[in-house]
């Protein structure tokens, strides 16, 4: 039989689980759409518009898509060292 102080043990153990298991899914799916945004197409703004803007929003999805590839790249390390842990 558990005993009271176990089960309330449990119950924090589970919601915290359940806590970082939220957070990295929106984190995840965070990079995925900065990713996404990044490598996005945009039609509507041409080169030969306004120099200015062009390079603004050119530079802007540049760093949208590094972020975006730095979460892939933290998630993947992320997983193999939680891998190589339970190994140990």
């Amino acid at each position: 039989m558990k005993t009271s102080s176990s089960k309330v043990a449990k119950i924090i153990g589970h919601s915290l689980a359940h806590l970082q298991d939220g957070i990295d899914f929106f984190a995840d799916a965070g990079f995925k759409a900065l990713k996404k945004v990044g490598e996005a197409k945009e039609k509507r703004l041409k080169k030969d518009g306004n120099k200015y803007a062009y390079a603004a929003k050119k530079g802007g999805k540049e760093v949208l898509k590094f972020l975006g590839m730095a979460g892939d790249e933290f998630y993947n390390k992320y997983e193999e060292l939680k891998s190589d842990r339970k190994k140990k």
